[in-house]
């Protein structure tokens, strides 16, 4: 009875697949105006990504009453199809295009991870699944993109259902984070707020600017609550100095010395300085006074 159960939750669970599969294949997965320096260059990804895998160890036991549990489903090439087991399901299918996609199940939680005919990865669907189908809803969509021929840069959309966000971010080919818009909506699917983070590299990709604006949305109007900027000065391959602007204001100013020794300065309303000594991650002293700026 147990094996009739299992196998009928089994049937039962694919075939909501097929019903997902048919429900999302025409949803509209475009997002709000995006800022000038988000237009004009095409959606774009082509990352590798894995997670390191635990060693579980099991007794003699327990692995022969797994193996006993597990059913393999082959096609007629010998081929695994679908994998269930007591804990998870996993199934591999191919549409006509040539695109394929890979479906796990495991912990309530289900992914459907789909490749281009190249086996890139396009799109990952994190769904959550219960025995009610009331229950059963899509919490996160993540979208890759192949890069930009001409730039190579690639990007990547998220949507969060259940936190009611969605970002763009766009990479450079090496990894590096070019830029990045995230929106916010309210429980009406109205946008609240959106920010907007840039970052600018010297020629060793080491970074000189990193830029983070938060904006409000009310109905058409749109307000900068919080513009905070980050620099960093070099000496060859060293950092010299990093600086932190909060709505263009200089708040914190560090400058590095040798034998690990840097200074933090930290500015006030009223021309306060607080400025705190350190030896590696140990402060040594503290002084607070009013004074030019580049004193140390």
């Amino acid at each position: 009875m147990k094996t009739i159960g299992k196998r009928f939750f089994s049937i039962s669970f694919f075939l909501f697949l097929l019903f997902a599969a048919n429900s999302f294949a025409n949803e509209d997965s475009s997002v709000i105006d995006i800022p000038e320096e988000f237009e004009g260059v095409q959606d774009v990804l082509d990352i590798e990504s894995g997670a390191a895998l635990e060693n579980d160890i099991i007794s003699e036991e327990d692995a022969v009453q797994e193996k006993n549990e597990c059913q393999n489903f082959l096609d007629f090439l010998k081929r695994i199809r679908m994998l269930d087991t007591p804990t998870d399901v996993f199934s591999a299918s191919v549409k006509d295009s040539g695109r394929r996609f890979l479906t796990s199940f495991a912990n309530g939680k289900y992914q459907r991870r789909f490749y281009d005919e190249n086996l890139r990865l396009e799109k990952v669907e994190y769904w959550k699944i219960s025995s009610s189908s009331d229950s059963n809803f899509l919490e996160r969509l993540v979208t890759y993109n192949p890069p930009e021929p001409s730039t190579g840069v690639y990007s990547i959309f998220e949507r969060d259902y259940s936190q009611k966000t969605e970002s763009r971010t766009f990479y450079h080919p090496n990894g590096k984070i070019k830029s990045q818009r995230k929106n916010y909506f309210d429980k009406d699917g109205l946008l609240t707020a959106f920010e907007i983070f840039t970052c600018k590299y010297n020629s060793s990709y080491k970074a000189l600017q990193e830029r983070l604006q938060k904006y409000s949305v009310n109905g058409k109007k749109i307000a900068l609550e919080s513009d905070e900027l980050n620099t960093t000065k070099y000496e060859g391959e060293k950092i010299a100095e990093t600086s932190y602007y909060k709505n263009s204001i200089l708040r914190v100013r560090t400058f590095y010395g040798e034998d690990d020794k840097f200074v933090r300065a930290t500015y006030f309303d009223g021309g306060v300085i607080v400025r705190d000594f350190y030896k590696g991650n140990i402060k040594l002293s503290s002084s607070i006074d009013d004074g030019d700026d580049d004193e140390i």
